[in-house]
């Protein structure tokens, strides 16, 4: 009896060892049970004096698969971190000063242009100047969203982009160009645009008071897409021929300005001389509005040249405005547009016995143009002494066409063109690490560089040649299909009313409804020789007419 009391006691201690084991996790009750019967016993021990082993048991498999879940969320936490680690972080300052000069180059050419060439016009066609620069815009605009952005800054051959981002399909909120990855990529397709369309906006000014309105808008939509994209790529873009090549266009001294210049050229021979030219005197609407509007001009230009340094990264700098490069750049538009201002004027005061106010604008205009070539690689003393030779050098260029006999109504050609390629080249000479950051290659030849001369006239004729023979196929391709000149008889009422049933000057109709065009018509002086005696200009005529 003891001996069968001792194996009883001995059993049961075992099986609430077994069961203790169990519940502290050590023992893995998969383990099949020696015999029948202490698994019987066990069951029954389990189920007497731990009820709750079992439970316990799936709350701890419960814990551990929260936790699994929980490694799940954090491990998809990293992974997002990581990519959005990809996403570069736009600078605040960068994407507001980029804003703010969107806004002031889009303000050159509405109503900044538009103003300028709108009071230097006759007043019979004062409405129609001030119309072809607002159509341009609207215009540009929708090509640059189709196809113009996308054939000027996505990457793809040496003269043109590619199809990628036609109708902006690939540009994202999130994403970035490479020239500007510092802002958002739709405000860099904002930016770009400006200059777009200012660029064929300058043109209009070679060929005004006698083109059609229809066959313009056609000739400007072709050239844009033929002439300003492939120029734009192959001097912006890191695959173009010649930006590889070396060739330095801080803000559009060959892409805008040369362009520009050499397509008003062609456009003021094709389309042939105004009636009178060069027997009467075309009187000026209204001075002061030019004033207001080159003066616009002037302040858009800040944002213009100022807006450009953050597509410049120099070694040692930091990135965007913070490296003063556009405030450096501000700084030399100004000093060269008031340099120039002040050499075309005593250059005209020597002259013409008198200094005039057209003449102190036309000097400004030629300043800005000279300098956007340079303005961010040279110091202020390149940037005087480009102001300084830009005013006589444009103020003789505009006499040409009366040497030479072309109808460049407003000095398209004789200030952008002369003044683009003077900038360009001075570019070569005054250009310095001082102001592109030490190892950045981009010296002049006053600064032990002289092959950047090369290089930059490389860029000028390329520019100049590619704009006169696309132009010259384009305005005759359009001549020969729509006809790009007004009747004369059109012409001397004045394009506000014949092309859009509006004008300044008072008109009447017939009886039958018809404009009376001699109601139109306004006096006209005689001869240019009779007016040049008293005028104070004496030959001059009327500066950018």
């Amino acid at each position: 009896m003891p001996r069968f009391l001792y194996c009883v006691l001995k059993y049961f201690s075992v099986v609430i060892f077994l069961v203790s084991c169990s519940a502290e996790g050590q023992v893995d009750w998969k383990v099949k049970p020696q015999s029948p019967a202490l698994r019987a016993s066990v069951e029954a021990v389990k189920s007497k004096e731990f009820p709750n082993a079992k439970s316990s048991l799936r709350d701890s498999d419960l814990i551990l698969e929260k936790i699994k879940a929980l490694e799940s969320t954090i491990s998809q936490l990293q992974k997002n971190i990581s990519t959005s680690n990809s996403i570069p972080a736009f600078q605040s300052g960068d994407v507001s000063w980029i804003l703010t000069s969107s806004a002031l180059v889009f303000m050159m050419t509405i109503p900044g242009l538009a103003m300028f060439y709108g009071g230097l016009v006759r007043v019979q066609n004062v409405l129609s100047t001030v119309m072809q620069s607002f159509s341009i815009a609207c215009l540009i605009t929708i090509l640059w969203v189709l196809f113009g952005y996308s054939l000027a800054f996505d990457t793809g051959g040496k003269v043109f982009g590619s199809h990628q981002k036609f109708w902006l399909q690939k540009v994202k909120l999130t994403g970035f160009h490479p020239l500007f990855p510092s802002i958002p990529e739709p405000l860099f397709v904002v930016y770009s645009l400006t200059f777009a369309i200012i660029t064929p906006a300058l043109i209009s000014g070679a060929f005004a008071d006698r083109m059609r309105f229809g066959p313009m808008l056609v000739f400007i939509g072709l050239w844009h897409l033929l002439v300003y994209c492939p120029i734009a790529h192959s001097t912006w873009m890191t695959d173009g021929f010649l930006h590889s090549a070396g060739v330095m266009d801080f803000a559009g001294g060959n892409v805008v300005h040369v362009a520009a210049g050499c397509a008003g050229l062609m456009s003021s021979i094709v389309v042939g001389k105004r009636a009178g030219y060069g027997r009467e005197v075309f009187s000026h609407h209204n001075i002061l509005i030019s004033v207001l509007g080159a003066s616009l001009l002037w302040v858009g230009w800040c944002g213009f040249n100022g807006g450009s340094a953050l597509g410049e990264r120099y070694p040692g700098q930091p990135t965007g405005v913070t490296s003063g490069l556009a405030a450096t750049s501000v700084l030399n538009t100004n000093l060269a547009a008031a340099t120039a201002s002040l050499t075309w004027m005593c250059t005209e005061w020597m002259i013409r016995k008198r200094p005039s106010v057209l003449g102190i604008i036309s000097g400004m205009f030629s300043g800005l143009v000279t300098i956007t070539a340079g303005a961010g690689y040279v110091n202020v003393t390149g940037a005087f002494c480009m102001g300084f030779l830009a005013g006589p050098v444009c103020y003789f260029a505009a006499q040409l066409k009366h040497r030479f006999g072309y109808d460049d109504a407003l000095d398209a050609f004789g200030i952008h063109a002369p003044g683009g390629a003077l900038g360009g080249i001075l570019t070569g000479f005054f250009a310095t690490e001082e102001i592109t950051g030490k190892g950045s290659g981009k010296n002049g030849a006053f600064y032990g560089n002289p092959k950047q001369i090369y290089l930059q006239m490389y860029g000028v004729a390329f520019s100049a040649i590619w704009s006169l023979i696309v132009s010259y196929i384009l305005l005759k391709l359009v001549d020969m299909t729509l006809g790009l000149r007004v009747a004369i008889e059109d012409e001397l009422s004045g394009l506000d009313m014949v092309c859009h049933g509006e004008s300044l000057v008072p008109f009447h109709l017939d009886p039958d409804g018809n404009i009376n065009r001699s109601s139109l018509e306004l006096p006209r002086s005689c001869s240019l020789e009779a007016d040049v005696e008293s005028s104070p200009s004496k030959g001059e005529g009327n500066g950018f007419i």
